[in-house]
């Protein structure tokens, strides 16, 4: 890690071959000069919007007001380049620190050494200035890049964010954590969806929880696009050395060796939705890898063992998801857009829905038995109508306008039948009886009385073209 202190000191290196006379006084004021110029005794504004950082800014005009030259501004924005204004650490910069504009609006800045980084601080800067272009709602904002103003360093000033998911996995508890983690999830996964799409499709290679940042209004950000690349439209894979951060890579993305020496190795879009896979667990579980311990991480995902996820087991739907992306081969995992339409990520509303829209395509109404989607649904030999209180189901199964009693078979295909005529005509008339009461609300009844059927529906929908292609049901499989 490089502070305040380091910065000057490398400078000063260079000024002493040059002033070998000058007093350390001396010197240390020809540093200060070089970095931020003759002091400037002008005032500070500040917009108030951070809330983890409060306290910072507080610090950081106070003192910038009594030691003038230690400020220093990029394109108008004022920076202190001491360890106490540190609030990032970056494997590919020196460190993040704390920035004021002089509107008063709130920055971050990442200082890079241009003789080590500086392409790559070039390249980051490309890669968020497509991103801002084309107005990429879950990437951090990027403002202004910096490389002439410094002979050694470049600046990279871009939007505040209050925490990392790592942080904010470790400050909350593993309840907390499984009540937002489709949120989360759900926002990291838009982001790559945006990144994903064509002319282009930007791979980040670096998705961790360190490079995800949660902003004052709880919006989840992609950031550090240090390493990211630049798909060509032809191309759906690049190909370099090993890149990235240990225990977040993909499989193809992992060389036999173990060694980051010049094998080259696989980067697609498919190896961010693996390590989005990896996050989304590490989210669910407070911290763990669904490979094992750090040291495990890389044999084990090379052999396609991921030790730990049964510790999802008591969260059936997170874990279809997951394994999902997570699964050893690039094209056996969903894309960005695919996950997003998983009932993990969707509404009870939504759920529901896709239950009753099953229900209501042809092959299932009819239950035609030589149709592959209805032969799976009836796979599970299991009694629905056993489930049920037999005077609800007399009472859902008549017709009160046609005063006709309806009856359904035990397969699972009469059972969403069921559930799409109730859906469509619970409201034809007034239900006052004391079955109406037993019910209630339809969705919450039936969701709540078959809870595995969504998924189940779900995975065997996702598994039949002559299904998830129907017009009726491609809004629940395809992106919006």
């Amino acid at each position: 890690m490089f502070s305040y202190d380091s910065i000057l000191e490398c400078d000063c290196t260079i000024l002493l071959k040059i002033t070998k006379s000058t007093s350390w006084d001396g010197q240390a004021c020809l540093v200060r000069k070089m970095l931020y110029g003759n002091a400037r005794n002008e005032s500070w504004k500040w917009k108030k919007v951070s809330k983890a950082y409060e306290e910072k800014f507080e610090k950081l005009i106070e003192h910038g007001r009594k030691y003038t030259d230690e400020i220093m501004e990029i394109n108008g924005v004022r920076v202190c380049l001491k360890e106490e204004f540190l609030i990032g650490k970056g494997g590919q910069s020196i460190g993040v620190y704390l920035g004021l504009g002089r509107d008063g609006s709130e920055k971050a800045i990442k200082l890079f050494f241009k003789a080590t980084h500086g392409d790559l601080a070039k390249e980051e800067k490309e890669l968020l200035t497509i991103c801002k272009t084309e107005e990429l709602a879950h990437v951090v904002t990027y403002w202004y890049f910096d490389d002439t103003s410094h002979d050694m360093f470049a600046f990279l000033i871009m939007e505040l964010c209050e925490e990392t998911l790592e942080k904010f996995v470790a400050r909350n508890t593993l309840d907390d954590l499984i009540k937002v983690a489709h949120d989360i999830v759900q926002q990291i996964l838009k982001g790559l969806a945006d990144l994903h799409k064509k002319p282009h499709c930007i791979l980040h290679r670096d998705l961790k929880p360190l490079n995800i940042l949660r902003n004052v209004h709880d919006k989840w950000l992609l950031a550090d696009f240090g390493i990211g690349r630049i798909l060509p439209d032809d191309q759906t894979t690049h190909i370099s050395v090993e890149r990235g951060t240990k225990k977040w890579k993909a499989t193809e993305s992992c060389s036999e060796s173990g060694s980051s020496d010049d094998t080259k190795v696989l980067y697609k879009a498919e190896s961010d939705i693996q390590v989005t896979g990896m996050v989304a667990f590490y989210i669910l579980t407070k911290g763990e890898h669904p490979f094992g311990e750090a040291e495990q991480v890389r044999a084990n995902l090379l052999a396609a063992n991921p030790v730990n996820l049964n510790m999802l087991d008591g969260h059936p739907f997170a874990k279809d998801l997951i394994s999902w992306m997570l699964s050893h081969k690039p094209e056996d995992r969903p894309s960005a857009e695919e996950a997003l339409q998983h009932p993990y990520l969707k509404s009870k509303e939504q759920q529901f829905n896709l239950l009753c829209g099953i229900g209501n395509e042809p092959h299932v109404k009819k239950n035609d038995v030589n149709s592959d989607a209805v032969k799976e649904l009836n796979k599970d030999t299991s009694d629905w109508i056993t489930q049920m209180d037999i005077d609800v189901l007399n009472y859902l199964s008549y017709d009160r306008l046609k005063k006709i009693q309806f009856k359904y078979t035990s397969s699972w295909t009469d059972c969403l039948r069921l559930i799409r005529n109730i859906k469509e005509h619970w409201k034809d008339c007034p239900r006052m009886e004391p079955e109406a009461i037993k019910v209630g609300d339809p969705q919450e009844y039936f969701l709540n009385l078959f809870p595995d059927l969504v998924l189940r529906v779900y995975k065997i929908a996702r598994s039949c073209d002559d299904l998830k292609e129907l017009p009726g049901l491609k809004e629940y499989f395809k992106a919006q």
